[in-house]
């Protein structure tokens, strides 16, 4: 409704005002301004991947925008990061840190790269087996008309 304004701002906000206090963060002697917007490019970074990750369909949602400001504006300007973090991202940290096996998280520490080059590998592995799945299940469904047809025809 109110997107042709607020898209502007909040992009202003994002890529001008939020860069030069993370600057001003990293000049100031203070951990609390820091840790806020930490917190602030963390809340930011998940919610574009969701968007990412959704293909866009968020922005379907009925005052997805106005809500998006909102919590663009309440985590730069009222301290909102740190309680963004709090609520929704520390909570959801823990548990899928206990889902995890230790191994795994010990190779992401040692070696962040190579854990990547090998979960991409294993990713791919797993969405090629699911291609010759589904390519089989096709020539399945495919051949059966052609079955049926067969039984059809000996039938007679």
């Amino acid at each position: 409704m109110l997107g042709f304004i607020l898209s502007p701002i909040e992009f202003i906000l994002m890529t001008v005002y939020a860069p030069l206090l993370s600057l001003k963060a990293l000049e100031s002697k203070t951990l609390n301004d820091d840790t806020n917007l930490l917190a602030f490019w963390m809340s930011m970074s998940i919610l574009s991947a969701l968007e990412s990750i959704t293909c866009g369909a968020l922005w379907i949602i009925p005052l997805y925008t106005e809500l998006r400001f909102g919590l663009v504006v309440y985590m730069l300007f009222f301290q909102g990061g740190k309680k963004v973090y709090a609520v929704a991202i520390e909570p959801t940290y823990q548990k899928a840190k206990k889902k995890l096996p230790d191994e795994l998280l010990k190779e992401l520490d040692e070696d962040p790269q190579k854990f990547l080059l090998s979960m991409g590998q294993k990713g791919k592995e797993m969405a090629m087996q699911l291609v010759e799945q589904l390519k089989a299940k096709s020539a399945e469904a495919a051949s059966a008309p052609a079955k049926e047809k067969k039984k059809a025809a000996k039938a007679k």
